[in-house]
């Protein structure tokens, strides 16, 4: 069967991207292709609010049955496309039946990264990502006392403070000096792992794994040190890989993901690409770069959709993102890497401040640590492009309200 638009993946860059098909093609035909056994739906919350007792997994669809329908969408669910011939306009999915396109998205998102040791698959080690996975540890957390947390990224903290809520015994491991090293300056680093202890999560810095093992019924991880910790459950989040394995094959360009011009354009002109998976063109960061955070594949998706569907306008959205650790929440926009130089404003010492990231006195980032409703104004201060003094940062900062 022939579809004018097909797109592979069923997270919200696939969704939105229906969105901006429909902006400006209310008629064409759409294919939407997905793994999961459920719906688009929302992600964020699997690691963060549904572990407080907040939300509903109801509440999680990205949209309800009928808005597919109609939109014209023949969602299809629990299908794997495992080859593209982009010359041709054809798919084929894993029984074989083939899919010819016009226009092609590829919003294939990531796949867990696993662990590159012995005992990395074991029954009990878990790489936490999707509803399926939340559901998993739904029906069976019960079952155990001691959880091992392996990673200190964005997941690996949220999972470890929702783990902690469930009075569940909790270790978090980490192979840096303190958690969030891509994103926090080290000071700031350190106070969160602080902060953790004194929740009760133990947390153990510097140390990678480098084998897990079976010992009576518990997991045992064995780290570089000669040091070890055992647990009932292995949680893992070590980040995320490009699922670029279709692009590869087809002979399309990839980086570090799929390599996409403005308009979210591959390679192959009727092939495009969205969300976590696609290397983009960030003007306001003045480099190429992927990201892996929701804001970035909805916007970007919509946009993508939009051009596949001949709007031909080019993507400039500033990215944010969130998390919420504990009593600790932030977000932030734009190049947030400590390896900048970094200029803290506290208002309340680690409790509430601003973090400028900066090249040249020229603000590339900005993490707003406990200050909320301030992303326009941070993506506003990052597209000017112009180093200012700090007296004049400062000056920029909006005074906190009451």
């Amino acid at each position: 069967m022939r579809y004018p638009y097909v797109i592979v993946g069923g997270g919200v860059a696939g969704a939105s991207a229906v969105e901006g098909i429909r902006a400006h093609d209310r008629e064409g035909p759409i294919l939407l292709v997905s793994q999961e056994n459920h719906p688009p739906y929302r992600r964020p919350p699997l690691s963060k609010e549904l572990w407080l007792g907040k939300g509903t997994l109801a509440e999680l669809a990205l949209r309800d049955d009928g808005w597919w329908r109609e939109q014209g969408v023949d969602l299809q669910l629990r299908r794997e496309i495992v080859e593209l011939d982009a010359a041709g306009h054809t798919l084929w999915d894993d029984r074989g039946v083939a899919i010819e396109f016009g226009k092609l998205l590829l919003a294939t998102g990531g796949r867990p990264r696993i662990l590159d040791v012995p005992g990395a698959t074991l029954e009990g080690v878990h790489y936490y990502r999707t509803l399926e996975d939340f559901l998993w540890f739904e029906r069976n957390l019960h079952r155990f006392e001691h959880v091992l947390v392996v990673g200190a990224g964005f997941v690996g903290l949220e999972l470890a403070a929702g783990l902690a809520h469930q009075d569940r015994r909790v270790t978090v491991i980490y192979p840096d000096e303190y958690p969030l090293r891509r994103v926090l300056p080290r000071d700031l680093g350190l106070f969160v792992a602080d902060e953790y202890r004194r929740r009760g999560v133990e947390m153990i810095s510097g140390e990678r794994i480098v084998a897990f093992e079976d010992s009576r019924g518990a997991l045992v991880a064995r780290a570089q040190s000669g040091h070890y910790a055992d647990a009932h459950l292995v949680v893992v989040g070590a980040g995320i890989v490009p699922q670029t394995d279709l692009a590869d094959a087809a002979g399309l360009d990839t980086g570090n993901g799929i390599v996409v011009d403005e308009f979210g354009r591959t390679s192959h002109p009727d092939v495009f690409a969205a969300g976590d998976v696609a290397e983009y063109p960030a003007p306001a960061l003045g480099r190429r770069t992927r990201t892996e955070h929701w804001d970035h594949a909805e916007h970007h998706g919509r946009a993508v959709g939009a051009n596949m569907a001949g709007a031909e306008r080019p993507y400039d959205h500033l990215p944010m993102f969130w998390s919420d650790l504990f009593d600790l929440g932030f977000e932030a926009v734009g190049d947030v890497d400590p390896r900048l130089t970094v200029e803290e404003a506290w208002n309340d010492l680690y409790r509430q401040g601003i973090v400028f990231y900066l090249e040249d006195e020229v603000v590339r980032g900005a993490l707003l640590w406990n200050r909320f409703g301030l992303v326009d104004w941070a993506r506003d201060l990052i597209r000017e492009g112009r180093p200012m003094s700090v007296e004049e940062r400062a000056a920029r900062v909006p005074k906190v309200e009451g």
